[in-house]
């Protein structure tokens, strides 16, 4: 299990290494068909014997995946970082050979050639789709990275500290608000109601919460440590789960919320909101709302990876790993989140500078997608497969074009 998670560092970070930003995505393309297998079989087999069937699907998206991503480093071998990257992703191959033998070994050729041209028939009618619908999408859908509007990040940074450091669920709660009101200062539109639709709805959700788990813990308390020694009862998880949920949905920038420039520091918010109570205090609830949580999380990331809104699609990945109540959930979610906050930070302060730290970025949050693809098919397999095939495309459709045919591309780090 180390050799792959060193393997699948290597393979991030031969992507981020690529000079050219159309061979990263076709390799970052790769990369998703690859952790879906590898993640398929940690969940489900292990190491031991694999069906036929499953290892023939497995076995498709293992000779796709190394297809995109060799292919992206062909394209992308040049100059010293292109070799460099070339050789990091052979490194990466070699580390992870030992589970891709498990799966060939198991795999039946006949089985396995059905299977290659089932999946790749239809990576291939997806990424047309993608990328007939992102060639007619107008220019002017794509809102250019503002000026630093210093109100709301300050906001949003004080929301974040308050959220980390705060020992008691109110403090938390505070954090959450100031948060949304981050988020509506910092809207793309900020007049009007929907620019104000996350602060509503964190106070209508975080109201009753807190009153409900001040009538549970009585004398008590709610210091976040002590929150899941309280008597919740499994009716009392199904009611406060969505309540937090929305909560942390409202301050993550997803669709179908209005825009804000800073999206990726209030939704770590949203993020420590699940991590710090929901998640250990509220496991039942979570399994309960989840099947109605993730299709609504997956979009918002599938939306946000389109339109190249990368903190908010990060930001909407950790929750979704936390939502699984999966044990690799809070490893996603630290890695997701930590990532999407410091990238909103770098292109909010310093859009020309810092491009180690953009670079680190990416490196963690693309390390997070491994626990956070383990933890989503361990609690809801179609949404996850879905969400990171369809990363997959998406990175592989949005091609660099002329902004003047109306079209875009989503390799840039917008906001």
């Amino acid at each position: 299990m180390i050799q792959t998670n060193w393997g699948w560092v290597a393979l991030v970070g031969s992507t981020v290494l690529l000079p050219d930003s159309r061979a990263g995505r076709v390799a970052g393309a790769g990369l998703g068909a690859l952790v879906l297998a590898l993640a398929a079989l940690r969940v489900s087999y292990g190491s031991g014997g694999l069906p036929g069937n499953f290892a023939a699907v497995e076995m498709a998206l293992v000779l796709i995946g190394l297809a995109a991503l060799f292919g992206g480093m062909v394209r992308g071998a040049r100059g010293r970082r292109g070799v460099m990257a070339a050789a990091l992703a052979v490194v990466g191959v070699l580390l992870i050979w030992g589970r891709l033998g498990t799966i060939a070994g198991a795999a039946r050729l006949g089985e396995s050639a059905a299977a290659l041209a089932v999946v790749g028939g239809m990576a291939g009618l997806a990424w047309a789709a993608a990328h007939w619908v992102l060639a007619r999408v107008r220019a002017g859908s794509e809102t250019p990275v503002e000026g630093v509007d210093l109100r709301s990040v300050a906001v949003g940074v004080a929301a974040v500290v308050l959220a980390a450091t705060g020992s008691n669920l109110f403090l938390l709660g505070l954090g959450v608000v100031f948060a949304s009101l981050a988020l509506w200062a910092g809207a793309i539109r900020p007049r009007g109601l929907p620019a104000a639709l996350p602060f509503l709805l964190a106070i209508a959700a975080l109201i009753p919460a807190g009153w409900l788990f001040s009538a549970i813990a009585g004398d008590q308390g709610l210091a976040l440590v002590t929150l899941a020694d309280l008597p919740l009862s499994p009716a009392a998880e199904t009611l406060l789960a969505p309540l937090l949920l929305v909560a942390a949905w409202s301050v993550a920038g997803l669709w179908p919320l209005p825009r804000s420039r800073v999206a990726g520091i209030t939704g770590t918010v949203g993020v420590l909101l699940l991590a710090r109570v929901a998640f250990p205090a509220l496991p039942g609830g979570l399994e309960h709302w989840r099947p109605l949580a993730f299709p609504i999380l997956a979009i918002g990331v599938l939306q946000g990876t389109a339109s190249g809104r990368w903190p908010a699609a990060m930001t909407g990945g950790a929750l979704m790993a936390l939502a699984s109540g999966s044990a690799e959930g809070p490893t996603a979610a630290w890695c997701l989140g930590g990532a999407a906050l410091a990238a909103q930070l770098v292109a909010r302060l310093w859009p020309r500078h810092l491009v180690w730290v953009r670079c680190l970025t990416a490196l963690v949050a693309g390390y997070g997608v491994w626990p956070a693809a383990v933890a989503g098919l361990r609690a809801e397999v179609v949404y996850t497969a879905l969400t990171v095939a369809g990363i997959g495309v998406l990175l592989a459709a949005g091609g660099r074009v002329d902004p003047s045919h109306g079209q875009i591309h989503i390799s840039r780090l917008e906001t």
